[in-house]
């Protein structure tokens, strides 16, 4: 042996060759990139080119239209296209000013250029603007600007022909310019796209001859650094051996047979046991019995040279007790029947992705799987309904009294009830069955391998357990009830979203039938196909209100007990069709109620009557009170009277004049918010009637504590006072409680003089309903009465 020769190489020796290549590899790249990146350059120009020639072109053709016939969509559509070259020239500007990148690929983005060819074209500008065919190109595009700007001006010359008298002679004018310029711009872009072409084809010569020259010098240099690394490489052998002592993962050699021939100390450490005991024993000794198989298919594909090497996860058996999970990598070593295998604990990153995955699809307050996981349990229960022909159920639960316990009590004994409620569920149900949370206090559950009927007694059983629950906090103690909506997990559904959906309108239905009850929603379900039809309203309602087909009727409130000139009317919100039919207010409202259109249907009535109202001055002379209703829907809605009264600032209508009818339902059911709302809303002047009074169940109990200034009875009982001795009983009792707490009275639904008559006799102050007038245009009767 030579001892004049070094037995390895020196460290920085190998990394001064490595980063040699690497060096050379960079260039090599970075060569082939800006190649690349000036052709694509060029060839951005040229697309953009295409798409700033078609808008200009679809500028003109539309601006043609527009001049021969005046159609406002043709001279939107050629200002449409004009932003395109627009947007380029002002991100032209933007590259001259020298702004940011953002700003000017901001402007070429918005002149149709792709995000990533408009860095390009930046950079082409900037840094190779001066060569000689590229600075001719962008001075024939800075060429076009005048013309492209004279489009614009154009466009709003013809804007004002159309909107001025005929002058024939004007528009010939405009015509002409028009064609004049589109003239021009062509030429110009014509010889943009010559200049740009002519550069593209001597980038592509001139880069060519570069890269083969290039190509010759790295070859050259590559191989002299390869040899070079190549003899110091020679002397790496004994290093091995000192990595292979050293290294903190474990490290073993194996036979053909899988019997360790070497070992190093770290695998030692990871097994518990001395480095030389391992040697002469299979590593399968050592592998978990249940994890035998998992690897055998891929030992077979490594010593048949298939696979060069393979990764695998295995739980590993400690000496003297203990299992850790290990990730094996087997590499073929230099004889095809022998292996290499790395092998590292992996035991606390499991732990953590375990904990990580948990977090990822449980909820954290109930230990619950979340939505997430929820949907996709769903999607696999739907998906095995469909091939495997298998019956599921789902159901949806929605607690009955939690928000009175978070209101009274606080939100984090709201969290405790549900963490409670979570355990008397718990209980009932099977291990193979999902139960996850959705949010706030409504559930699902996944009732796998599970008929309709079966659902149906589990949802009961867990209504029941709830009912049977009493929760306890800070001395006060809330009894707990939920409604439950059960549907099939069928095939015969179209997606998981119907059926989410189909669960969703069950357990609004159970909460509508009275809340602490299940309902099962089978095929062909009525109320299942109502509730359907409603939602399919709230579509419909929205494009009416996008399209200004809804308007406002009026029906008259007349004064029994005294005479006056001033005049009192409801304001009543209608709605046509898409064939210009109107629609009954039976049929959209409700649906307004409940899929929360209602508010917005509130603020275009109140904008509408306002405005109309603000101008008619007229007749707001003569208007004693205008009634407006209002949902239970805009009552909890915090910004609501910052909205009524930016309302009443824009219109200069008296707040006075103004009473908002809210139904005694919604008035209880919003409590709270209800009375802030009156009682804000009453600081400024309006007053506020309680509507369809005598329906509910809590009418006199709650009526004290709102700060109404009207009842209005509700029809049902006024409607047969003349026949029904009961109904007249009632009008005369709801009459007297109004009157003694100092409230005025309106009765509805008046049909007929005999009725009016009786209503008069026993004190009620206003009537309204047919008997007295039928509902007409609003903008009608402000007609009539404004003179």
């Amino acid at each position: 042996m030579d001892r004049s020769q070094p037995q390895f190489a020196p460290p920085f020796k190998i990394a001064l060759l490595v980063a040699g290549l690497l060096t050379l590899l960079g260039l090599a790249t970075s060569m082939s990139v800006g190649m690349v990146q000036l052709q694509a350059a060029a060839s951005a120009y040229l697309s953009g080119l295409s798409v700033w020639n078609q808008s200009q072109i679809g500028a003109v053709h539309h601006l043609s239209r527009y001049a021969e016939q005046g159609q406002r969509s043709d001279l939107q559509a050629a200002r449409e296209y004009l932003s395109v070259p627009l947007s380029d020239r002002h991100g032209r500007l933007e590259l001259e000013a020298k702004s940011s990148d953002d700003v000017v690929v901001a402007a070429f983005v918005r002149g149709a250029n792709h995000p990533d060819d408009a860095r390009l074209m930046i950079w082409l500008y900037r840094d190779f603007g001066d060569l000689g065919q590229l600075q001719r190109a962008f001075s024939l595009w800075r060429d076009s600007d005048p013309y492209i700007l004279e489009l614009a001006r154009i466009a709003d010359d013809l804007e004002h022909y159309w909107r001025g008298p005929p002058n024939p002679q004007r528009l010939q004018q405009l015509k002409q310019a028009l064609h004049g310029n589109n003239i021009r711009l062509q030429q110009l872009a014509s010889e943009f796209r010559e200049v740009m072409t002519s550069t593209n084809r001597w980038l592509t010569d001139t880069l060519t001859l570069a890269s083969l020259v290039f190509f010759i010098v790295f070859a050259v240099l590559a191989s002299l650094l390869i040899w070079r690394l190549v003899r110091l490489l020679q002397g790496t052998q004994e290093k091995f051996q000192a990595i292979f002592t050293q290294a903190a993962v474990g490290i073993v050699h194996l036979d053909a047979a899988g019997v360790v021939t070497r070992a190093n100390p770290a695998i030692a450490d990871i097994l518990n046991i001395q480095a030389e005991q391992l040697t002469g024993t299979p590593l399968r000794d050592f592998v978990h019995p249940e994890d035998w198989e998992i690897d055998d298919a891929q030992c077979r594909q490594l010593a048949t040279g298939v696979l060069p090497r393979f990764t695998v996860e295995q739980r590993l058996n400690r000496l003297g007790g203990g299992v850790l999970w290990a990730r094996l990598t087997y590499s073929r070593a230099s004889s095809a029947a022998d292996c290499v295998v790395i092998v590292e604990d992996i035991s606390e990153s499991r732990r953590l992705s375990k904990e990580l995955n948990f977090q990822a699809t449980h909820d954290v307050l109930t230990g619950l799987y979340n939505r997430r996981a929820f949907e996709r349990r769903l999607g696999e229960s739907f998906k095995r309904a469909r091939v495997e022909g298998t019956s599921h159920a789902l159901c949806f639960i929605d607690l009955d009294q939690f928000k009175v316990v978070n209101d009274t009590s606080g939100h984090f004994a709201g969290d405790r009830l549900l963490q409670q409620v979570v355990d008397v569920f718990r209980r009932e149900l099977r291990d193979c069955d999902m139960f996850a949370r959705l949010g706030g206090d409504e559930f699902a559950m996944v009732l796998e391998n599970c008929s309709l009927e079966a659902a149906e007694k589990v949802a009961e059983k867990l209504r029941a357990a709830l009912e049977e629950f009493h929760f306890s906090w800070d001395g006060h103690s809330y009894n707990i009830s939920c409604s439950i909506g059960v549907v099939a997990i069928s095939a015969t559904a179209q997606n998981t979203e119907s059926i989410m959906r189909a669960a969703d309108i069950a357990c609004y239905l159970a909460k509508d039938k009275g809340r602490n009850r299940v309902y099962v929603s089978r095929e062909n379900d009525q109320f299942q196909q109502q509730r359907e039809g409603e939602m399919h309203w709230l579509g419909r309602i929205r494009e009416a209100m996008e399209n200004d087909r809804l308007f406002l009727d009026a029906q008259r409130i007349a004064p029994l007990q005294q005479e006056t000139d001033l005049l009192s009317y409801e304001v009543l919100v209608r709605l046509r069709d898409e064939s210009g039919k109107i629609v009954s207010p039976a049929a959209f409202l409700p649906a307004a109620e409940r899929f929360g259109a209602a508010n917005q249907i509130d603020r275009w009535v109140i904008e509408h009557t306002l405005s109309l109202l603000a101008a008619h001055p007229k007749h707001l002379q003569k208007l004693a009170k205008c009634h407006i209703n209002l949902s239970g829907v805009s009552l909890d809605q915090p910004e609501f009277y910052t909205f009524v009264v930016q309302c009443f600032e824009r219109y200069p209508v008296p707040p006075e004049k103004i009473c908002f009818e809210v139904t005694e339902t919604a008035a209880v059911n919003n409590l709270l918010e209800a009375i802030a709302l009156m009682e804000a809303l009453g600081e400024i002047g309006c007053s506020f009637a309680l509507d369809d009074f005598g329906t509910g169940l809590s009418s006199f109990s709650y009526l004290r504590r709102l700060p109404v200034d009207t009842l209005k009875i509700d029809g049902v009982f006024v409607r047969d006072i003349v026949d029904d001795k009961t109904d007249l009983a009632m009008v005369r009792a709801i009459n007297e409680v109004g009157q003694t707490l100092s409230k005025s009275t309106i009765a509805e639904f008046v049909e007929n003089d005999e009725c009016l008559q009786l209503l008069k006799a026993m004190g009620v102050d206003y009537a309204q309903g047919f008997g007295v007038h039928k509902p007409s245009s609003l903008i009608e009767l402000l007609k009539e009465t404004d003179c």
